[in-house]
């Protein structure tokens, strides 16, 4: 029995989380419709290109995943093969490309999150301030 996998699809700063119930016989062809049903779905009440406003099917989306030589280039799934013999595993991150109203290809390109602040950094600060209070209130006792 087949288990259940669910992939990460991501382009610019957009995320679709997509499940596969049979990784063996689900193919790419496959998987890319139900992202465009997504797609459509999400941005029915909207009219925006950039996030896919513009798609209506399959064949204006390309699919990669990370090369296992060099994880900075992309590897561009085959729509006739089983998402298992493409190397799919759970919880994978799929880099999406929409081909533009031009009829041009996007370049790959999946948004990094910005850092944070070192949460030492913030703990420190907040014992601080607790410090200052503390200390007023047994100035006025």
């Amino acid at each position: 029995m087949a288990s259940s996998q669910y992939y990460r699809v991501k382009r610019h700063t957009q995320t679709i989380f997509i499940n596969s119930a049979n990784p063996k016989t689900d193919t790419v062809a496959a998987l890319k419709q139900r992202i465009v049903k997504a797609l459509i779905t999400t941005l029915k009440n909207k009219n925006d290109a950039d996030s896919g406003g513009h798609i209506t099917s399959s064949t204006q989306i390309q699919l990669y995943i990370p090369s296992k030589k060099d994880p900075n280039q992309y590897q561009q799934l085959t729509d006739s093969k089983s998402l298992a013999d493409s190397g799919l595993v759970d919880q994978q991150v799929i880099a999406m490309t929409f081909k533009t109203p031009e009829g041009v290809w996007e370049n790959v390109y999946i948004a990094q999150p910005e850092a944070v602040a070192d949460l030492d950094d913030l703990e420190d600060e907040a014992e601080e301030v607790e410090i200052t209070r503390s200390s007023k209130g047994k100035e006025r006792a």
